[in-house]
Order: C-alpha cells, then structure tokens, then sequence
C-alpha cells in the first residue's frame, strides 16, 4: 500500500491479502468491535461487531469479495480472518493477542482477576462510609 492506513489503528487485529493489483487490508479493534475493510487504501466496509462472527460484503472494480471474522479462542483471542472472491476461498489468516501457551493465559488470567478484585474492594471501602450502616 502507498500509505499503510492501519498504522494509525491501534489495539487490533491487521490482517492483509492480495488480489492481483489490489491489496485488501482488515482491521478488527479489540475494545470497540469496530471492523474496516480497506482496498487499495480506500474503505470499502465499516460496522460494528461484538459477536464472535461478522461478515462484509463488498464489491470493487466490479468484483465481488466477502471478508470474515471469527474468534477461535475468546480467552487467547485467536482470531480467523476468511477472504472470499466470487464465493470462493482465497486465503485464510490468522492472529492471536495472546499466546497459546496455556500457562501464561492461566496467568494473565488471574492476573486480571486478582486485579479485578483489588479493584473492586476499594470500590467499595471508598463508597461504604457514604452509604452508612
């Protein structure tokens, strides 16, 4: 691409094919859900998701494509990204926000919950005196 415009997304998902002269860049936000489809530089599709499919149809220069998203593994964040042309697979990719190592999900996992928990307790040792008894 002349001008990578996933550079400037952060906390996500970038994914890249190629169709002859046109590059289709994919970007899935970690946080917001929010999905880009991008030809050449110039978006294509944009929603919104937060299931653990989503779909984008779209056609360029008179061509059909089809990208999809699927989570393989909401506790590593193992992602499926699917290109499609003419309702025919072209290449499938795939990320990860975590390692599959299970150990270290085990540990940023009670990480998180120990963390949670901290947080919660102060929560509500700040909030108790207001309430009173």
């Amino acid at each position: 691409m002349k001008n990578d415009v996933l550079n400037s997304h952060k906390l996500g998902y970038k994914f890249y094919f190629q169709d002859g002269d046109n590059q289709i860049a994919c970007f899935g936000h970690i946080m917001s859900g929010k999905e880009k489809i991008y030809v050449n530089d110039e978006l294509v599709s944009e929603k919104r998701s937060f299931g653990f499919k989503s779909h984008h149809d779209f056609s360029y220069q008179g061509n059909t494509y089809a990208v999809k998203f699927e989570m393989q593994n909401i506790l590593t964040g193992k992602l499926e990204c699917s290109f499609y042309k003419a309702d025919k697979l072209v290449k499938q990719s795939t990320q990860t926000s975590l390692t599959d190592n299970p150990k270290q999900v085990a540990l940023v996992t009670l990480g998180c919950f120990i963390g949670g928990a901290i947080s919660g307790y102060a929560v509500v040792t700040f909030i108790e005196p207001f309430l009173g008894k």
